[in-house]
């Protein structure tokens, strides 16, 4: 028994949706933890725990969005990436000691664009129902 193009694509409507949603939300947390990070600094030192559980609430979305990515039948680039982004939040946890909070601050950004990247990329495939043609790596 097959299931049908247009069953299939009612079926994958809500976790597109979701996936498009925790993308965006994703974005705004990170850009929400590094204007934490510079108010704790140079404000007030007791935002450190807000900066904390922020991430706390946070780190688990890649995740959320890789599952909901394969139900949804997101294009294997933002769905891999995704995945990533799980990895490299959680390695946010390794670079809090000594010399590498250098790197801890600068990986942040790497974190805003891969984010950004998937955000805007989940606004093209699900919004305005691209796809991605995986010889050139174009949304076409």
């Amino acid at each position: 028994m097959r299931i049908s193009e247009k069953t299939m694509t009612k079926i994958q409507k809500y976790p597109r949706i979701l996936f498009f949603l925790l993308a965006w939300i994703l974005l705004l947390g990170i850009v929400t933890q590094v204007s934490l990070a510079g108010l704790a600094i140079f404000v007030d030192g007791g935002l450190w725990q807000t900066h904390r559980t922020v991430m706390n609430v946070i780190e688990f979305i890649p995740a959320l969005m890789f599952i909901l990515g394969i139900a949804g039948g997101i294009p294997k680039l933002y769905n891999a990436v995704s995945f990533l982004l799980f990895f490299f939040i959680n390695f946010q946890y390794y670079t809090n000691f000594g010399w590498l909070g250098a790197i801890h601050s600068a990986f942040a950004l790497v974190l805003f664009t891969i984010s950004l990247f998937v955000a805007w990329g989940s606004y093209q495939v699900v919004v305005k129902g691209k796809k991605v043609n995986y010889e050139t790596k174009q949304l076409t």
